[in-house]
C-alpha cells in the first residue's frame, strides 16, 4: 500500500470518528431536549437514561478521539464556543 493511500485512508478513517462525534453531540441535544419538555413520570425515567447513554457514548468518542490524536483545529473550537 502506497504512502498516499495510508494518509487517504487515515483521514477518511479520522473525518469517519469526527462526524460520530458530531452525531453523537446532536443526540445529547436532542435527549436534553426531550428531558426539558417530559411531564409523565414513566417518560421523565426514560429521558434520564436516554440522555445518559447519549451522553457517555459522546465522551466514548471523545476519548477515542484523544487517544488516537485527534484534535479539533482552533478555527473549529472558536465557531463551537461562538455558537453557545
Amino acid at each position: 500500500m502506497s504512502k498516499v493511500n495510508r494518509i487517504s485512508n487515515k483521514d477518511k478513517e479520522k473525518q469517519k470518528l469526527l462526524n460520530e462525534i458530531k452525531r453523537a453531540k446532536l443526540d445529547v441535544k436532542t435527549a436534553e431536549y426531550f428531558f426539558q419538555f417530559v411531564s409523565d413520570p414513566e417518560l421523565v425515567d426514560v429521558a434520564i437514561y436516554e440522555l445518559e447513554a447519549k451522553k457517555s457514548r459522546y465522551r466514548y468518542l471523545i476519548k477515542v478521539a484523544k487517544e488516537k490524536g485527534i484534535k479539533k483545529s482552533l478555527q473549529e473550537s472558536l465557531i463551537e464556543a461562538m455558537a453557545k
